[in-house]
C-alpha cells in the first residue's frame, strides 16, 4: 500500500484575502448589495469595454456615494466631504485612491494604452466626468 503525500501547502486552508479600509469603508457607505453591484458591473463591463462608456458608469458610481451619509470615522466619507468644492486637480488627488481601489476590488485593469501607444486610465477619466457632472454648457 502506497503512502500519500500532502504538501504543506496543500493542507493549508485557503487565505482570505485582507480587504483594505478603503474597500471596506465604500461598502458601509453605499452599502454591501449596491458594492457588490458595483464590483460585479466592473467585473463584466471593463475587459471589453470603451474607456468613454466605462468612465461614466464608474462616475456614477461617486456621483451615487457622494449623495450618501455615513459614520464620522468612514474614510470614504470623509474624502468625499474634503473633494466637494475642490478644483479639478485636487478632486483627482482625493478620488483617485477611491476609484482605483473600485478596479482594485473587481480584479480588473484601469490603465490602457491607445492605438498609438499612449497611456490612459479610466479612473482618471472617471473622475473627469465626476467632476463635470453638472455641466450642461447648453442650459
Amino acid at each position: 500500500m502506497q503512502k500519500e503525500t500532502v504538501s504543506r501547502s496543500a493542507k493549508k486552508s485557503p487565505m482570505k484575502t485582507r480587504r483594505s479600509r478603503t474597500s471596506r469603508d465604500f461598502e458601509s457607505l453605499v452599502g454591501k448589495e449596491v458594492y457588490g453591484t458595483w464590483i460585479a458591473m466592473l467585473k463584466k463591463l471593463v475587459p471589453g469595454g470603451r474607456t468613454h462608456r466605462l468612465s461614466v458608469i464608474v462616475a456614477g458610481m461617486l456621483y451615487y456615494a457622494w449623495g450618501q451619509k455615513a459614520d464620522s470615522d468612514n474614510s470614504v466619507r470623509a474624502i468625499i466631504d474634503e473633494a466637494e468644492g475642490a478644483d479639478y486637480e485636487e478632486m483627482e488627488v482625493l478620488l483617485l485612491p477611491l476609484v482605483e481601489q473600485l478596479f482594485k476590488d473587481a480584479g480588473v485593469k484601469w490603465k490602457r494604452q491607445n492605438s498609438k501607444g499612449h497611456g490612459y486610465s479610466i479612473a482618471e477619466d472617471s473622475i473627469q466626468e465626476f467632476f463635470n457632472w453638472d455641466l450642461m454648457p447648453w442650459q
